[in-house]
């Protein structure tokens, strides 16, 4: 039962982020005199259902609900221009100065990162920040016994290993993948009494528990300038991470292609394309999280929201990076890029961005079948929190009409 509200709390969420994408295009659209001939919620694939006509636009349904859409033709090259799209009927295109354009294609991503920010205030208001206190372990794994046959118990607070203190559950796990097959003594609280259990890693260095961080919500102190200001900065510190991390994927993604197996810094197997995920992923890790606390679910959907709008903003066509980026080679021109030549740019770029959502697709069925978006079952790993770097692929807004 509370796995079903999980997912159909994602569910709600993912789609409230999809219409708040597209409700930034279309707004600032209709606002230039832009011609928005479909809205619909959904990839344009399959069949569809109408639901109502208003404002000079046709509002669908679609069966594949796993993205959505404005239908903006205007927004593209005029010269591209036809008569109809999506089967309705457009009235003479309109020419748009390039600053407006820019405006709608970058609106999208705006209105996210606007409805990020005022999640980030309610949660702040209704809530407090929150901080996690301490490392426990949430769940002992029955295929390996080694900490249940230890004495470790769930809601063991984790506060050292041997002589090493620890202050995340990352900690934990790369001194115990250092001590494989040999001896560890692990330094507890229970109940607010210290507590010292001896036990031996296997031999990848696991003990058979799952770890996470315990969040406490602290009110902030001052009034609404202060909460204001400190959602502000929650905001820009979370998206710094997020960039920071999109980038080491995709540099890591780069140099396994390049050298196949190659290693980070770390040590550890630089992050290949199996490690992209997408929507299914994005529903089963956030419906694990709203079962085992809701309230984690204001974060989980303000990463969510910046995802997209970083994503969107990549430079690839059928993105809103790749309007900006044709903008800007027009207005470096003097004049659009030649029509063959951008026809065929947008053709393969959205051909690969298919394929990348195929490629994601198949990810998150093996993962989910191996049970590798389960943190319950995760053997001496850390339950993933909402910012875990698990890249979660855009593939909400996709816009192939504009």
């Amino acid at each position: 039962m509370e796995q079903a509200f999980g997912v159909f709390m994602m569910l709600a969420i993912l789609s409230t982020l999809i219409i708040v994408h597209e409700c930034g295009h279309f707004l600032v659209a209709r606002f230039f005199g832009f011609q928005t001939p479909v809205f619909g919620l959904g990839l344009p694939f399959g069949p569809s259902w109408t639901v109502g006509k208003r404002w000079g636009t046709e509002f669908r349904i679609h069966a594949c609900m796993l993205g959505g859409y404005v239908a903006i033709p205007e927004l593209g090259d005029e010269s591209n221009a036809s008569s109809e799209v999506f089967g309705v009927q457009l009235s003479p295109f309109k020419k748009f100065p390039i600053w407006q354009r820019a405006l709608v294609a970058v609106a999208g991503v705006t209105f996210n990162v606007i409805f990020a920010y005022l999640v980030m205030v309610v949660m702040l208001v209704a809530l407090g920040k929150p901080i996690p206190q301490g490392i426990f372990v949430n769940e002992l794994v029955k295929t390996n016994p080694i900490a249940s046959k230890a004495g470790i118990l769930v809601q063991d607070e984790v506060i050292a290993v041997d002589d090493k203190p620890v202050k995340t559950a990352e900690d934990v796990i790369a001194y115990l993948s250092t001590r494989k097959s040999t001896p560890v003594t692990l330094h507890l609280k229970r109940d607010g009494q210290p507590l010292d259990l001896a036990m031996t890693p296997n031999q990848d260095g696991k003990v058979g528990m799952a770890l996470a961080p315990k969040m406490q919500y602290v009110k902030i102190d001052g009034g609404p300038v202060e909460v204001i200001s400190t959602a502000a900065t929650e905001l820009t510190t979370q998206t710094g991470q997020m960039v920071n991390s999109i980038g080491r994927m995709f540099q890591g993604v780069a140099n396994n292609i390049i050298k196949p197996g190659a290693k980070g810094k770390d040590g550890k197997p630089e992050p290949g394309i199996e490690n992209f995920h997408g929507v299914i992923a994005v529903v089963k890790i956030g419906a694990d999280f709203a079962s085992e606390d809701w309230r984690q679910l204001f974060m989980f959907t303000i990463l969510i929201s910046m995802d997209l709008a970083i994503v969107n903003l990549l430079p690839w066509p059928a993105l809103d990076g790749g309007h900006l980026a044709f903008m800007l080679i027009e207005a470096l021109r003097g004049k659009p890029m030649e029509e063959r030549a951008q026809g065929e740019i947008v053709k393969w770029g959205f051909l690969s961005l298919i394929a990348l959502m195929v490629i994601v697709l198949v990810n998150d069925v093996q993962a989910w079948v191996k049970g590798d978006l389960d943190f319950k079952k995760k053997d001496a790993k850390s339950a993933p929190k909402p910012d875990d770097k698990i890249k979660i692929q855009n593939v909400a807004p996709l816009e192939p009409a504009k």
